[in-house]
């Protein structure tokens, strides 16, 4: 797409690059492990996670709430009665839900890591590498290089 004459002279004002060339440094990557999943193994990974991050941002969000309303409430002198009663409700409020979410997130802090362990357990490693190693008994059930027919063949 060509961009009107004035606009290219704006954009060679401040950049020396066109915009289509962005430079980048690429870094390679090392040995990576990959692991298969099951679409239900990954769709409960995504609801453990929403739910313990939901329940730890309203504990975390709620508590300081409640501690303003109280604090509020120690401090400033509210004549109307109605005013009163109602910062103290939502104090009570605050409260109640922010340790209700608090220990729901406290509950639920080491599930997401069992499971994804367990993901990680139900993995077959290839033969050869640590905890795929082939015991002496295995070793004979394999089936010879005569009898899958690779044998001779050059």
């Amino acid at each position: 797409m060509a961009l009107p004459s004035f606009l290219r002279y704006t954009q060679s004002l401040f950049t020396t690059m066109p915009l289509d060339q962005i430079p980048i440094k690429r870094f390679r990557l090392g040995e990576m492990q990959s692991y298969e999943v099951l679409v239900s193994d990954f769709n409960r990974i995504q609801s453990e996670a929403m739910s313990i991050g939901t329940d730890f941002a309203f504990a975390v969000a709620l508590i300081p709430v409640a501690v303003t309303f109280t604090t509020t409430l120690a401090v400033a002198t509210i004549s109307l009665a109605w005013v009163r009663e109602s910062f103290t409700l939502l104090m009570y409020v605050c409260y109640i839900l922010g340790l209700y979410f608090a220990v729901r997130a406290f509950r639920q802090r080491g599930r997401l890591k069992t499971f994804m362990q367990t993901i990680r357990d139900a993995q077959v490693p290839p033969l050869g590498e640590k905890g795929g190693e082939i015991g002496p008994s295995e070793l004979e059930s394999l089936p010879s290089g005569e009898q899958s027919g690779t044998e001779g063949k050059k």
